[in-house]
């Protein structure tokens, strides 16, 4: 019967089953500092509705434009102040790169998935907050 099954829904694979883009739990601050700081600490799954982070976190959809990863927050879920007083300047602050989950870049179809420290325009719609960073090649 499993067998069955698995020939009735088989996986897809990855090259097919890419997505423009990907909704992400981003946890704010220092990767090294324990997510104390600014920046993005870590990208990951979405969190069961029940679940809660004792760092500012916030729901986004990701996606890889014109080589740039795209971080795109709907300020509708943007439900903790701690993490929307992030978006009060105009700019983001990435104090150290940070990375994105393998799988993740790899649905994305980036090459590398790290981002670069460095400071960051904030782009502003009337739903959205918008954030592209610039990729980092830690292999060289």
């Amino acid at each position: 019967m499993l067998y069955q099954q698995k020939r009735v829904a088989p996986s897809l694979p990855i090259s097919l089953a890419q997505t423009r883009e990907i909704k992400m739990e981003v946890v704010f601050g220092t990767p090294s500092q324990n997510c104390v700081g600014s920046g993005v600490c870590m990208v990951m799954n979405r969190l069961p509705p029940n679940q809660l982070l004792r760092c500012p976190n916030a729901p986004a959809w990701l996606s890889y434009n014109n080589g740039l990863l795209v971080f795109r927050f709907p300020k509708s879920e943007m439900l903790r102040e701690d993490a929307q007083s992030r978006f009060e300047s105009p700019w983001f602050f990435v104090e150290e790169s940070f990375q994105l989950p393998r799988y993740t870049a790899r649905r994305l179809g980036m090459p590398i998935h790290w981002a670069s420290p460095g400071l960051y325009a904030i782009e502003e719609t009337a739903k959205d907050w918008i954030l592209s960073f610039r990729l980092l090649d830690r292999r060289a």
